[in-house]
This record gives structure tokens, C-alpha cells and sequence, in this order.
């Protein structure tokens, strides 16, 4: 058997490294602007951040979640079944990409399922017409990051 001596540089550890980032930061950010209610009472206030910083840092978390998404199936299909299977499944949905790639783990493509709808609704505004869920976007920034760390645990990748 021929070795292969082929180098692919990639921006992966870069979209990695991004979100992991900007989750730290959305967290930072969305806990400065929480207070506990007077009195004693249970639960927080959160006070309104006129510029917006946690939800943009929440965005940017659940954005380029999908962009590491994309590039390490991309990565990992073309490595182990070809580029030719690449292309065939480059518009499928991440579960079957996953399947493809010898995942069978009904919570990541549950994960995978909500978080491909969250993205959708986000990067194209008006798919939230659609929905009659109300998504607070820190919220769904913590299970992208989460559903990142399941992937990357399934196919044991450290950085």
C-alpha cells in the first residue's frame, strides 16, 4: 500500500478556537448584566446591555459552531470515504453525514436536528416566522457549543 503524503491545512482549529472564544466571552458578558431580585427574592434581573454584546458573542458561538460543523465533517468524510462521497452527501444533513462517518448516537443527531433549525433561523431571519418557539440565543449558543464538545468527544479530538 502506497503511503499518502497529502497535507491539508485547514482553518479548523481556527473555527474552534472562535467559538470556544466567544462562549467564554458571551458568558462573562451575560453574567456582569445579571443581579439578584430585591429582597432576597429568588431568581435574577438581567439588566439590558444597549450594545448587545452577549447576544452578538451568542451569535457569532452558534455561527461559527456550524462552520466547524461543516469543516470537520467535510474533513473527515473526503479522509475516510473520498472526495467523490464527499460530494454526494456535501448537502445532506449533519445526521447523515454523522451516519456515514459510523455515529449512531440518537442525542447527537437530536443535537444536531435543533441546532440545524436554531442556525437556519438565524442566518436567514426570516425562517423565525416559521417558529413558534422563543429562542433566547446564549441559551442556544450553550448547546451548540455542547453539541460541538459531543462531537469532538465521538470522534475523540483534542486541541
Amino acid at each position: 500500500m502506497e503511503e499518502n503524503n497529502t497535507y491539508v491545512i485547514t482553518n479548523l482549529r481556527v473555527f474552534y478556537d472562535m467559538v470556544n472564544e466567544y462562549f467564554e466571552q458571551m458568558n462573562i458578558l451575560w453574567e456582569s448584566g445579571r443581579q439578584p431580585k430585591p429582597n432576597g427574592e429568588p431568581g435574577f434581573i438581567n439588566t439590558f446591555d444597549p450594545k448587545r454584546k452577549s447576544f452578538k458573542a451568542a451569535l457569532i458561538v452558534i455561527a461559527f459552531s456550524g462552520i466547524y460543523l461543516e469543516a470537520l465533517l467535510h474533513l473527515r468524510i473526503v479522509e475516510e470515504k473520498g472526495l467523490k462521497t464527499f460530494k454526494e452527501y456535501d448537502w445532506k444533513p449533519y445526521e447523515e453525514k454523522l451516519n456515514l462517518l459510523g455515529c449512531s448516537d440518537k442525542l447527537i443527531f437530536e443535537e444536531c436536528k435543533h441546532f440545524r433549525q436554531v442556525r437556519k433561523e438565524i442566518l436567514h431571519e426570516k425562517a423565525h416566522m416559521d417558529s413558534e418557539t422563543i429562542r433566547i440565543a446564549q441559551e442556544e449558543a450553550t448547546r451548540a457549543f455542547k453539541l460541538i464538545g459531543m462531537i469532538n468527544d465521538y470522534f475523540k479530538i483534542k486541541f
